[in-house]
């Protein structure tokens, strides 16, 4: 069983191949396994590839695995690809949402939810590459 998670773009991607591991979210989470990385329909900012391309949004776009979470410290800023967008002070007390594994997916249409979910959508393809072929 997955669960499922929305993200805006460009961290959505930033997440599907492997260049953030840390997700910053205010609530903790329990839960360990799968999770469908849903790129949401509202970007945090306009995203785009170096060639250009948009990145997709509102699809589910990969799947990683949640491993750990813990109190967000310092030196995830990195991790998070927050460094440039935020000051650490801004997100004092929030959680740090350790992935690994990152593998990319065919595109999966769709609406999501800000909060996690258990995913009902179809099983997920895996799609290694597909970024690459967009430029990102």
């Amino acid at each position: 069983m997955y669960h499922a998670l929305a993200v805006r773009q460009p961290y959505a991607s930033l997440i599907a191949v492997g260049k953030k591991t840390v997700e910053v979210r205010s609530r903790r989470w329990k839960y360990r396994g799968p999770v469908i990385i849903c790129a949401s329909a509202r970007p945090a900012k306009l995203p785009t590839s170096k060639e250009g391309h948009f990145l997709p949004a509102g699809v589910a776009i990969g799947l990683v695995d949640m491993v750990d979470c813990r109190p967000l410290v310092k030196a995830d800023m990195w991790a998070a690809c927050l460094q440039a967008d935020f000051t650490f002070q801004e997100l004092d007390g929030s959680f740090a949402w350790v992935l690994a594994n990152p593998r990319e997916i065919e595109p999966i249409p769709g609406k999501w939810i800000v909060a996690p979910w258990p995913w009902k959508g179809p099983e997920p393809v895996l799609a290694p590459g597909w970024h690459k072929r967009i430029g990102f």
